[in-house]
């Protein structure tokens, strides 16, 4: 059976939106887009974590990679928060068009 890591427990939904494909680099290096809605001690937030390689195509917005706080939701508003994360985790079909609206979003959020 699988350890759930410390860190991730607390997460209600995530989403990969896309990752480095371990066939093609098996020793990496190892990059990802990911949604993730997660439970804080006083409400719920939406995170998005950005990790593209420096000449990957999709850095066309001059996004940086990080982790950035994209919205934030009060203890009482879960299922708001969850289908906000739903929601922008699955805005488009296209990949690109779906990294290109986070890094939309992320020019007005928090990165940490």
């Amino acid at each position: 059976m699988n350890q759930i890591p410390e860190s991730k427990k607390n997460h209600l939904w995530r989403k990969t939106i896309w990752y480095t494909d371990p066939e093609a680099f098996p020793l990496g290096p190892h990059h990802s887009v990911e949604v993730y809605c997660c439970e804080e001690s006083n409400g719920y937030a939406i995170w998005y974590a950005r990790r593209l390689a420096k000449d990957d195509k999709r850095n066309s917005s001059q996004t940086e990679n990080g982790d950035y706080l994209l919205s934030y939701y009060g203890k009482t508003k879960r299922d708001d928060a969850i289908e906000f994360a739903v929601l922008t985790a699955n805005s488009d079909a296209s990949v690109d068009e779906v990294i290109a609206r986070l890094d939309a979003l992320a020019k007005d959020a928090q990165k940490v």
